[in-house]
């Protein structure tokens, strides 16, 4: 008697505190990168503080390496998902959203940023809003940006990329799903091929690609520059994340949680991007200590004769992109 008495006072506690830590909403963030990375680093700091301000109300479970998603499945799971109380999180690639937004091809275009901060005076601008206008009416929610880097070129080849374009001819080189990326590859005198992040490191070991165009943190975390024999730092265009959810759950969300989930979000930006900053500098100095590829700076001519090579691109994407943005963002930076 006893111990059913006892086994009936534990039950009903049992079940209390089960459902006291209980979430009312999960966010399920998938990415493609490891946790080391920047935008790995953010999307576990973003969990944490969630986690922490909203009581458990709010559980943010982080897929990282493509274990959920990839960046392409992802962003039609998030389209497609209706439910109210779970959310699809992710944070693709700038350039994966062209099928969704042509002005978001702007942050592609290349020599358009001298450094991060030009980025960041882009996306904390309000030029920012016009740039995602439309995203909701496709499923998505905008939310902010993430930083990687400024994109470095490596190369398996007996020289390094410095003259265009001479040291690109017959010359394959991996590029995200973006036309912008494409054609800027042509004009330096490559051939483009588009390929899923995951498949990058065997593509460049096994030949199917001479090259590729990355930041520093994924060449790194990514061992690419095991197989690649020169990186030539040309800064040319920047990799930065899109972060977005599904529109349908954001709206759902009550406002108080909503603002929580945002606030955090600002945090964890703040964060990324000084996680950005150090990858930039400190996983460069890794790859340079493994001596497995020379790295390469280029000349202040040799970077002006890329930004000269790759000027065409802007006259072909001005009028898909619109001028006038384009015009307003030049303006903007000062240009």
């Amino acid at each position: 008697m006893k111990i059913l008495l006892r086994t009936l006072l534990i039950v009903p506690l049992a079940l209390a505190a089960a459902q006291a830590v209980a979430a009312d909403y999960t966010i399920k963030f998938s990415h493609v990168v490891t946790p080391h990375t920047p935008k790995g680093q953010a999307a576990d700091l973003f969990a944490k503080l969630v986690d922490e301000r909203t009581n458990g109300r709010v559980k943010v479970e982080v897929f990282p390496n493509s274990q959920l998603y990839n960046d392409n499945k992802v962003l039609e799971a998030m389209r497609l998902s209706g439910s109210k109380t779970t959310g699809i999180m992710a944070a693709p690639s700038l350039s994966k959203f062209v099928k969704f937004s042509k002005t978001l091809q702007t942050f592609d275009l290349p020599y358009l940023f001298n450094d991060v901060n030009d980025v960041h005076k882009l996306v904390d601008s309000p030029l920012m809003s016009r740039l995602t206008t439309g995203l909701d009416k496709k499923g998505l929610r905008a939310l902010t940006v993430w930083d990687n880097g400024m994109k470095v070129f490596s190369i398996k080849a007996d020289k390094p990329l410095k003259n265009v374009p001479a040291d690109f001819n017959g010359m394959k080189f991996r590029i995200q799903s973006s036309n912008i990326a494409a054609s800027m590859i042509k004009n330096l005198g490559g051939t483009p091929q588009k390929l899923p992040f995951k498949e990058v490191y065997t593509a460049l070991g096994q030949g199917v690609v001479d090259g590729q165009e990355n930041a520093w943190s994924n060449v790194y975390s990514k061992k690419f520059f095991e197989v690649q024999d020169y990186i030539s730092v040309s800064n040319h265009s920047y990799l930065g994340y899109l972060v977005v959810v599904s529109d349908e759950f954001w709206s759902n969300l009550p406002t108080d949680i909503r603002n929580t989930v945002t606030a955090a979000l600002q945090e964890a930006t703040q964060a990324n991007r000084k996680y950005a900053a150090a990858a930039d500098s400190g996983d460069r100095q890794k790859i340079e200590s493994d001596k497995y590829a020379k790295v390469v700076d280029m000349t202040t001519a040799e970077r002006a004769a890329w930004r000269k090579a790759t000027a065409p691109v802007w006259a072909e994407f001005r009028d898909e992109i619109g001028g006038e943005l384009i015009d307003d963002v030049n303006k903007l930076l000062g240009r």
